[in-house]
């Protein structure tokens, strides 16, 4: 347990991968941090939620691998982090069965997912992921949250039942660097 930056207890846990079954996903607008994903995943114990950014690299890689994910089975997620041209590059990778997954959405097959347009803020020329996101979570809302299993009620190796709904962070990316126009 820690006290934020804003003054809130948060608990969290960290791994380097973790397995589980997605049971949720959602979309959150939080005051101090702004638009966020949430996915639950539920393992043998509890139900454990995974919070990202509504725009990083880190999102965009579940979000576009998601169409290929058998949701009746549990999906192993591992983050990584390289060094590319200088600069970290971070990605997440997603497996089930020993498998990993490829993204449903690439360059060379969009499927329909726009591609991002650079557009000038401030005197700046940026990359803009507007289109694409709105993409992202309409299929979401669509293909995915309407397929998802129910979430279960848990019994620990205690054998005390654990609640379905109780939450805990998995991984701690708030930092992660925003896509480039070749994260695809």
């Amino acid at each position: 347990m820690r006290v934020n930056k804003v003054g809130k207890e948060v608990h969290e846990m960290y791994h380097d991968s973790f397995t589980g079954k997605l049971v949720g996903i959602r979309v959150k607008e939080d005051r101090w941090y702004g638009k966020q994903w949430e996915f639950d995943f539920q393992d043998q114990e509890q139900i454990n939620t995974l919070q990202l950014s509504y725009s990083n690299s880190f999102s965009t890689n579940i979000l576009k691998m998601l169409p290929n994910v058998d949701l009746s089975k549990e999906m192993k997620v591992q983050p990584s982090q390289k060094m590319e041209d200088g600069k970290p590059k971070s990605s997440l990778f997603i497996s089930q069965d020993g498998v990993t997954l490829k993204h449903a959405y690439t360059k060379d097959a969009p499927n329909g997912l726009p591609q991002m347009v650079q557009i000038t803020i401030k005197g700046a020329l940026v990359w803009d992921d507007s289109d694409r996101l709105t993409f992202l979570e309409e299929m979401v809302r669509r293909d995915i949250i309407p397929n998802l299993p129910k979430a279960e009620t848990v019994v620990n190796n205690t054998g005390v039942s654990t609640d379905p709904t109780s939450t805990e962070n998995l991984l701690d990316v708030e930092s992660a660097p925003v896509s480039d126009e070749d994260d695809y």
